[in-house]
């Protein structure tokens, strides 16, 4: 178990939350979460897993669009449900999705979404000195 107290990079952690969540529950790394900002972060990380897991239960994207602001619009629709939603996504949200995806086989690899995601990981790893749980992830 790790037991320091190393400042972690929201950023690092999001994309981990996101594809990893059992890696670093809430009861296990309590101290993780006790700051608002990495609440957030994990907030953030269950939105998007929800729209992940939409995603692979056969919701179809009609839409992505990049923002003046550098976010992405991402539009899909769950037929089944008669569902549509639009998710505004910040940058490394949408490259984590899209890789999460293509690790699915349900979206064309990207170089740069892996490159960003791995770059992530490897912060998170490197300021909690070493997690075995993420490295499958990469």
């Amino acid at each position: 178990m790790i037991e320091t107290r190393a400042a972690v990079d929201p950023d690092a952690l999001l994309c981990a939350l996101i594809l990893s969540p059992r890696a670093f529950s809430r009861n296990r790394f309590f101290w993780l979460f006790e700051s608002e900002e990495h609440r957030r972060v994990r907030r953030r990380a269950s939105r998007i897993r929800g729209i992940l897991k939409q995603l692979l239960d056969r919701a179809e994207i009609t839409g992505e669009l990049e923002l003046e602001d550098g976010r992405f619009l991402l539009r899909y629709r769950l037929e089944s449900l008669g569902l549509s939603r639009t998710a505004a996504l910040s940058k490394l949200e949408a490259a984590t999705l899209r890789f999460a995806l293509s690790k699915a086989k349900r979206h064309d690899p990207n170089a740069n979404d892996r490159d960003q995601v791995e770059a992530a990981l490897e912060r998170l790893s490197t300021q909690l000195g070493g997690v075995p749980e993420l490295a499958p992830l990469a």
